[in-house]
């Protein structure tokens, strides 16, 4: 039994050093949680978008969010995975609330709201994005933050821009 006890002493002592070089701070934990959680948010909200919208762009943007946010995620998952940090797998109670909110509106209304939305999240999510970016110290979280950054300005500029026409759709009515 002696052997069996310092051959696993020995396996643990040398699986180690490779594991905590894997390790996240705290921080940067902390951080790619925050990250996940928007990308779950986005995909909520999405979803309740493409379901409810009336304009074909907007429920072509709000699919797109549900796609491009979930491909963002599980890139996150799998790089959480090898740092052995667990994320959360759902969207938070107050964005959910926000959405319901949207939710009882229809049709021109309800695109007008959940555009606008969209834009105050992108805002929130590039700025958040960028901050992060520059703080992390883990270097592939920064480097998968840097690769997210475009994609989130590319959502932000489309989301202005069907914004404003649903805004003007809304109105006209």
């Amino acid at each position: 039994m002696r052997p069996f006890i310092t051959a696993l002493a020995l396996a643990a002592t040398l699986s180690a050093p490779a594991f905590a070089e894997d390790k996240m701070s705290n921080d940067d934990a902390s951080a790619m949680k925050q990250v996940a959680q928007s990308s779950l948010n986005e995909i909520a909200a999405g979803k309740k978008g493409a379901e409810k919208a009336q304009s074909p762009d907007v429920k072509s943007f709000a699919q797109k969010m549900v796609d491009d946010h979930t491909k963002m995620f599980e890139d996150l998952r799998a790089l959480a995975k090898t740092k052995g940090v667990a994320l959360p797998q759902d969207a938070n109670m107050k964005d959910l609330a926000q959405m319901k909110m949207i939710e009882r509106k229809s049709g021109a209304e309800f695109d007008k709201d959940y555009m606008e939305h969209m834009v105050k999240d992108h805002e929130k999510d590039l700025k958040d994005l960028e901050s992060l970016a520059a703080k992390v110290k883990d270097a592939q979280f920064k480097a998968a933050l840097q690769k997210a950054t475009p994609k989130i300005k590319e959502h932000l500029e489309l989301a202005q821009r069907l914004s404003k026409s649903a805004a003007a759709g809304s109105s006209s009515k």
